[in-house]
């Protein structure tokens, strides 16, 4: 899972904006955050889509490539399974003989479950000031931690078996296009606030600070 903290950051881990004035003053984002279907939700299930495109690298480092162990004794189940002689670029955690499609494919469970808002294994969770968003697919925590192994017969003909090592390769780093709609939610939310509307944040102050901050006029 990822959970949205108060402070952002970008792919260097640098602190872009503090948003504790307006969290303090704020005593119920969820409106702000929204549901599954919002704006915010949209932007994260986009955002994963692109990371899988590029297999990682719009969220940070590129995912590492298939290792040894998985080109010997994965990738010949794989290429069988999709009915192909060769995967084509971005196929890494997609289960596609089209990887680069922004559909889901028969067999897929990961991919769906981060970019598909309607899957069932997405989750887009709001709890008062805090959203988790994420997959519940149980081998997702595999991939973006780096745990776990597959294990399989080294061959039909012979008794033994080989366990592959799961690479990490995380799913859930924000990336700066997800940063970016955050903070475009947030200045259209500081404008509103200090044209007088009502949008839970109470500090007119934090309001015309953040427009500042981006550049923006109150």
């Amino acid at each position: 899972m990822s959970s949205f903290k108060i402070t952002m950051k970008d792919n260097s881990h640098q602190g872009i904006y503090q948003l504790e004035t307006a969290i303090r003053n704020a005593k119920d984002w969820q409106k702000f955050w929204d549901d599954k279907n919002g704006t915010l939700s949209l932007a994260w299930s986009e955002s994963r889509k692109v990371m899988f495109a590029t297999q990682g690298s719009s969220t940070g480092p590129k995912w590492p490539g298939y290792t040894r162990q998985e080109q010997r004794y994965w990738l010949p189940i794989k290429r069988w399974s999709l009915g192909v002689k060769t995967i084509q670029p971005g196929g890494i955690l997609r289960w596609s003989a089209r990887p680069q499609s922004t559909t889901k494919s028969g067999k897929e469970v990961l991919w769906p479950s981060f970019c598909l808002v309607n899957d069932p294994n997405y989750i887009y969770k709001v709890t008062g000031n805090h959203v988790e968003m994420g997959s519940s697919v149980a081998y997702a925590a595999n991939h973006d931690k780096g745990v776990g192994a597959y294990t399989r017969r080294t061959s039909r003909k012979k008794s033994g078996t080989v366990t592959i090592p799961t690479p990490k390769r995380p799913l859930v780093r924000f990336g700066d296009p997800f940063i970016d709609a955050v903070r475009d939610a947030m200045k259209s939310l500081a404008m509103m606030q200090a044209s007088g509307a009502k949008v839970g944040i109470t500090s007119n102050e934090f309001a015309v600070r953040y427009l500042m901050s981006v550049g923006g006029q109150p």
